[in-house]
C-alpha cells in the first residue's frame, strides 16, 4: 500500500481536493506543498483543515502524537500564525499608504488571539476577546450612555420599536433559533437548535432579511448609532426573545473594539444580564451598551417573555482612522480567506 509519505505535493493535492475537510489529509498535504516551495498552496490547505478540527493546529503540544505528527503540526501553526500577522500589518500599511499622518499604532499592538506567538497577556479581569484584542483601548463591562451621543435619540424611537414589535409578533414574523443546531460546546447544549433563544433578524451578517420591511422605524432609529457595518449595511440588527426560564450561559464575545448595545423592549421582572462582576436589570426604553468580549451571560427568571433590540457600535473611543484601519484589516482577511479556494482548484460550495 502507498504510504503517505510516497505521495508526490500534486498527488496529496488532488486527494486535498476530493476531500476538503479531513483535517489529517490537510496536514500532510500542506507539508508537502511547503516543502516544495509552494507555500500559498500549502496556507490554503492547513486552514481548511484548521477549520474542520482546530486540533490540526495543536497536535505539536500533545507529547502523545508521534514526532512526525508534531513536526507538522508545528510547522502548519508556525505558517498560519505568521500569515495573518503579516496580513494584519500589511493593511494597516496600504490604508497609511492613502491616509498620511495617522496614528494607528493601538491598531498595530492589536492582537489576533488565534494568531499570537505566545499566550495573550489579557490586562483587565474577566475580559477575553476570541479574535481580536486591542489592549490599549480603555477597558470597562458596561459604557456609560453619556459617551453615546446617539443614544438618547434611540430610546425616544422606544414605542415606535415596541409597536413594530408586536405588529410582527402578529404576523408570524420568522424567528429562528440564535444558537443553530449542533453548535459545539457543552454549555450551549440546552439553547442549540432551540426557540428559548431566539431572533428576529432584521440584518444578519450584513445581509438584510425578509423581516426586514416589518421595521422601518425601527431601521431609522438604529442608523442613528455609530453603527458597525460592512458595505454599508449594519453587520446585525435583531430583536432577541428570551424564554420563561432561559438562561444564555458566561461566555465571551469576539472583540473588544465593538459594544453590544441592548435597547430593551419588553422586561417582566427577573430579568437580568451579568457583565464581568456587575449585574444590571433591564429598563425598557433605555440603552445598555456592553463590551462583550467581558465574561457575560443573562437570564429571565419570569413567567414572560423578554426581548431586546440587539445591534453593534465602535468602541466610542476609537477615531475615525482607527475604525477604518480595523474594518480594512476585516476585509483584507475576509479577501484571502475567500480566495484561497481559488489558489488550490477547489470546487467553491454550491
Amino acid at each position: 500500500m502507498t504510504q503517505k509519505n510516497e505521495r508526490t505535493p500534486d498527488e496529496y493535492l488532488a486527494a486535498f481536493r476530493a476531500d476538503p475537510t479531513n483535517a489529517p489529509l490537510a496536514l500532510y498535504a500542506g507539508a508537502a506543498l511547503d516543502k516544495a516551495g509552494r507555500h500559498d498552496e500549502a496556507l490554503a490547505v492547513w486552514t481548511f483543515g484548521d477549520d474542520a478540527n482546530p486540533a490540526l493546529r495543536t497536535l505539536h503540544t500533545h507529547p502523545q502524537a508521534d514526532d512526525e505528527l508534531r513536526s507538522r503540526s508545528q510547522r502548519a501553526d508556525e505558517a498560519i500564525r505568521q500569515h495573518f500577522n503579516d496580513l494584519h500589518q500589511k493593511a494597516i500599511n496600504q490604508y497609511t499608504d492613502t491616509v498620511k499622518n495617522v496614528d494607528l499604532n493601538r491598531v498595530r499592538r492589536g492582537v489576533w488571539t488565534h494568531y499570537h506567538d505566545s499566550p495573550v497577556n489579557y490586562l483587565t479581569d474577566k475580559q477575553r476577546p476570541v479574535i481580536f484584542y486591542m489592549p490599549d483601548l480603555p477597558a470597562a463591562p458596561v459604557i456609560d450612555n453619556s459617551l453615546l451621543p446617539w443614544a438618547n435619540s434611540i430610546e425616544e424611537a422606544y414605542k415606535d420599536i415596541l409597536q413594530e414589535y408586536k405588529e410582527a409578533s402578529k404576523t408570524n414574523a420568522a424567528m429562528e433559533p440564535y444558537v443553530p443546531a449542533g453548535t459545539p460546546g457543552t454549555e450551549w447544549k440546552k439553547l442549540s437548535g432551540t426557540l428559548d433563544w431566539s431572533a428576529i433578524y432584521l440584518f444578519y451578517n450584513a445581509s438584510p432579511t425578509p423581516n426586514k420591511d416589518l421595521f422601518p422605524k425601527t431601521i431609522d432609529a438604529a442608523n442613528q448609532a455609530d453603527l458597525l457595518t460592512k458595505q454599508g449595511a449594519p453587520v446585525e440588527l435583531f430583536f432577541s426573545r428570551l424564554t420563561p426560564g432561559a438562561h444564555i450561559p458566561p461566555h465571551y464575545g469576539l472583540t473588544n473594539t465593538r459594544l453590544t448595545v441592548h435597547l430593551p423592549i419588553i422586561v417582566p421582572e427577573d430579568c437580568a444580564i451579568r457583565v464581568g462582576d456587575e449585574i444590571y436589570k433591564w429598563r425598557e426604553g433605555k440603552i445598555v451598551a456592553f463590551d462583550d468580549s467581558y465574561e457575560h451571560e443573562a437570564w429571565n427568571r419570569s413567567t414572560d417573555e423578554r426581548v431586546v433590540l440587539i445591534f453593534e457600535t465602535h468602541h466610542p473611543d476609537l477615531s475615525s482612522t482607527e475604525k477604518q484601519a480595523i474594518q480594512n484589516i476585516y476585509e483584507t482577511f475576509d479577501t484571502w480567506v475567500a480566495n484561497r479556494a481559488e489558489t488550490i482548484g477547489l470546487a467553491p460550495k454550491a
